[in-house]
């Protein structure tokens, strides 16, 4: 879950023990595309969203959201670029991800609104939710000063597609202990809510070998395995 509230682990080797656990567990058993086997089908999309905030002149039109949900969308695929996924927007897909007005955290009785949340089992698929009303708030929160409206816009944009690549990496990896990065600047961390989300450059951390791992890599059109490179 892409929510404010984590459990911290006590200490360092209880994380690097987690990890190497599950990396063995998941290399022992990799589900993904090689010897021919089909991509992972994964779907993405919005349903009826809406914003208003003063900084942005009030409510945003079709126009906008049209344009939030074309860079959400290229944030995902190019987290997964280099992995056998093949995104869509079929609500068929074993995997999902659904951009709503609002996410509850079912944990809690009481209202408490998170910005995405996920759930997943191993083999069977997964699906989850990202709140645009939590990410379009953050965008505004966390632009610098003198920062335009188009800026602000593009930034919705990116934090809702990183939050889905992060929603995503827990339906693919439901046994992994994601949250244990520190990285700010990675898909991994446990909080929506900080800059890194919104501006700047967004990498892979701790989740990367183990997504290899289960999943693949990439194949080119030879048949090879796809160069890996930076993801800028």
């Amino acid at each position: 879950m892409y929510g404010e509230r984590v459990h911290r682990l006590s200490r360092q080797g209880a994380v690097v023990g987690s990890m190497l656990t599950v990396a063995a567990a998941v290399a022992a058993w990799t589900l993904g595309t090689r010897a021919g086997q089909p991509d992972v089908h994964a779907a993405f999309w919005f349903d009826d969203v809406a914003f208003s905030a003063a900084e942005l002149g009030g409510a945003l039109p079709h126009e906008d959201i049209a344009t939030i949900q074309q860079i959400a969308d290229g944030e995902v695929r190019r987290a997964f670029s280099r992995l056998p996924v093949r995104f869509s927007s079929s609500r068929e897909a074993r995997y999902h991800v659904r951009v709503v007005q609002d996410v509850r955290d079912a944990r809690f009785r009481r209202e408490v609104r998170v910005a995405g949340q996920s759930r997943g089992m191993t083999g069977f698929g997964g699906q989850g939710s990202v709140s645009f009303s939590f990410m379009a708030g953050g965008a505004v929160a966390y632009a610098p000063d003198g920062a335009n409206r188009a800026s602000i816009i593009d930034a919705i944009g990116r934090g809702i597609g990183r939050a889905a690549v992060h929603e995503f990496a827990h339906q693919f990896l439901p046994h992994a202990p994601l949250h244990a990065s520190r990285d700010r600047a990675s898909y991994e961390f446990h909080s929506a809510a900080r800059p890194q989300q919104f501006f700047g450059e967004m990498h892979w951390d701790l989740a990367w070998p183990i997504l290899e791992a289960r999943l693949g890599r990439q194949r080119d059109l030879t048949g090879g395995l796809g160069r890996q490179t930076p993801l800028n």
